[in-house]
């Protein structure tokens, strides 16, 4: 399902193009140490999977097939890593290790973005890696420590310093879940330390020559700015920070577990399983504190507009006291693991300022094993409510038979009442085929008997899939950035120098276009960047649209705008849907007199407009 999923379209931008792009400019410019994007050093990461696709390359040439099959591949491995993982923690309760791959495999938002060629599946590898060496098994009870420092040192490979917080806390807590930790405090401390300076020896290794060869603005960026700028700096200039508030994970849970957060019975087993009775003292008041928080911290999130200081505050209020709580339990090691790992993790990516939704996917594999264990442990003390029907996958069932229903009426309702969405008429005539796929779904989901837990995988994952199928029929046709690529790669050839217009490159012709000279970004009107200077040729960010195209009136520029300008389709080379918006390329000369006022001469091929389907489609409807 993956490799069908992850061939249906091309690399999306901005995350697989991104990443692609520092690959090509490091592979064709000979840059093996320091990563490179449009020209520049690229300081927001390392670059062990970009030699992964070098690699590749190396032996079946350059292309997107190697990396998507390698984040295929990589996926795959995670799999079987949660499986053992899950068998180690609970070695008495089989069904935990079989059921972890299929709840994992079912997580929409991890497949989906699993599909992209980023750092955050691979590093969700290291960081199960990592675990497993500090886990016992039934042989030996001491960690891997020398193991366990190289897969760190992968993780920091790949995604920098962070890999630190994922493997962070089961190592500090290990003494609340490991008994060879209670007994051997010393050597548990010493060595998880010792293990840790072998891995950021690793980074290092690299970091410190690729500092000196990338210069000085490179290497203050790489051990300095990136990182801090993501931890505590909102306003970091210039930098990938992505601020969000505390309260950011908190809510968006059940959209990066769904469908296992509309699975009654796993959210029946978890707290069931969690919070056993008798309760000790104080827990009571605990949870009504970390009740009341997490109240308070949707309320700001539903437009409270609390002050950044107060969520971080009722978030250490959720998190904390529910920390404390479960570890007085009397719970097993396996879930004293989990809960060591997956809370105190959360709540530190809570407090960092950066936030993205997959910062947290390496977790994702720990809070399918909670769910599974926890379902296993309901099936040996609460039987009734392990096989009681109304706790079943009834409400996913329900939801896949409304959107079938949508997307059975969206042929009708969109081409009258919805004219103008692009996203929907975009979709609408696909749609209908694609709701035969949820009524089976949902029809699935109501059996009844054994097999739940398979079934809900099953239509976890194809309707995923078939998710993924409708975007590509219906929608791709605006992410798809290749016609766009291959022009570019043409003025790239002749020595055309090449201007993105009012807004920031982030590589995405680079790759596809396999171009070898940097694209500028140039401003629209004088003064609003870096003035350049008159006698000065080379392109810069920072030029004014004036200045380059009186520096190099054979270049070209590619534009945005929400609805092409009148004068487009007669001037411009060619024009395409691009996101919610078109995407216009330019001869320098052209579009700098339209600007001014006059009037360019007239060109001499006719504007290119792709994709030619839809252009054919749109003209028939007119």
């Amino acid at each position: 399902m993956a490799l069908l999923a992850i061939f249906a379209h091309g690399p999306m931008p901005m995350f697989s193009t991104r990443t692609l792009a520092v690959a090509w400019e490091m592979w064709a410019h000979g840059h093996w140490l320091v990563p490179h994007i449009n020209g520049e050093p690229y300081s927001e990461k390392v670059p062990l999977l970009f030699w992964m696709i070098h690699a590749g390359w190396a032996v079946f040439g350059v292309s997107d097939i190697w990396p998507r099959i390698l984040e295929v591949i990589v996926g795959g491995v995670q799999l079987v890593l949660a499986s053992v993982l899950a068998s180690r923690l609970f070695p008495s309760r089989p069904w935990v290790a079989k059921a972890t791959p299929w709840l994992f495999m079912a997580l929409a938002y991890s497949f989906l973005f699993g599909l992209q060629i980023m750092y955050e599946v691979l590093l969700g590898v290291w960081v199960l890696a990592a675990l497993l060496c500090l886990t016992p098994t039934a042989t030996r009870a001491s960690p891997r420590w020398w193991l366990f420092g190289l897969m760190v040192g992968a993780g920091l490979l790949t995604k920098g310093p962070v890999m630190a917080v994922h493997v962070l806390f089961p190592l500090l807590l290990g003494p609340l879940w490991n008994d060879w930790a209670r007994q051997n405090k010393a050597r548990w401390y010493g060595f998880g330390v010792l293990g840790l300076l072998i891995g950021f020896a690793l980074l290092i290794a690299w970091a410190i020559p690729a500092g000196e060869a990338g210069g000085e603005a490179y290497r203050q960026r790489l051990f300095f700015t990136q990182t801090a700028g993501r931890v505590v700096d909102t306003h970091a200039q210039d930098l990938q920070n992505h601020a969000r508030p505390a309260w950011y994970y908190l809510v968006f849970l059940p959209v990066l577990l769904f469908p296992l957060s509309g699975w009654l019975r796993g959210i029946v087993a978890v707290p069931t399983t969690l919070f056993r009775r008798p309760w000790p003292t104080g827990t009571g008041v605990s949870l009504i504190v970390a009740g009341v928080a997490l109240l308070l911290s949707l309320v700001s999130a539903a437009g409270g507009g609390f002050p950044g200081w107060l969520d971080k505050v009722l978030v250490i209020l959720v998190i904390v006291p529910v920390f404390v709580v479960l570890m007085r339990q009397p719970l097993e090691p396996g879930l004293r693991f989990l809960v060591a790992w997956l809370l105190p993790t959360l709540l530190t990516f809570s407090l960092i300022t950066g936030k993205q939704l997959y910062y947290v996917m390496p977790e994702l594999a720990g809070a399918t094993m909670l769910v599974a264990a926890s379902v296993a442990d309901l099936r040996e003390r609460h039987k009734g409510l392990a096989t009681h029907y109304a706790l079943g996958t009834w409400p996913l069932s329900i939801g896949a038979f409304l959107l079938a229903i949508l997307l059975f009426v969206m042929p009708w309702i969109v081409p009258t009442r919805f004219p103008d969405n692009i996203w929907l008429t975009g979709v609408a005539p696909y749609a209908r085929f694609f709701g035969v796929i949820f009524v089976v779904l949902g029809a699935l989901l109501l059996l009844r008997g054994r097999g739940e837990m398979r079934r809900l995988a099953f239509a976890g994952l194809i309707g995923t899939v078939a998710l993924n199928a409708l975007f590509t029929l219906g929608l791709w046709y605006r992410y798809d950035l290749v016609p766009a690529s291959l022009f570019l790669a043409q003025a790239d050839a002749a020595g055309r120098p090449i201007g993105n217009l009012g807004t920031s490159y982030n590589g995405q012709y680079h790759f596809a276009g396999r171009l070898m000279q940097p694209i500028a970004r140039i401003n629209v009107l004088p003064g609003m960047g870096a003035p350049a200077d008159d006698d000065d040729d080379v392109v810069r960010d920072g030029d004014s649209l004036n200045d380059f195209a009186r520096h190099h009136p054979d270049g070209v520029i590619v534009s945005y705008a929400k609805h092409p300008p009148a004068d487009a389709f007669r001037y411009a080379r060619l024009i395409q849907p691009s996101r919610t918006g078109w995407l216009m390329i330019w001869d320098a000369a052209t579009l700098d007199a339209l600007q001014d006022g006059r009037v360019p001469p007239e060109p001499r091929q006719p504007t290119l407009l792709y994709p030619q389907d839809y252009w054919r489609t749109r003209t028939a409807a007119r």
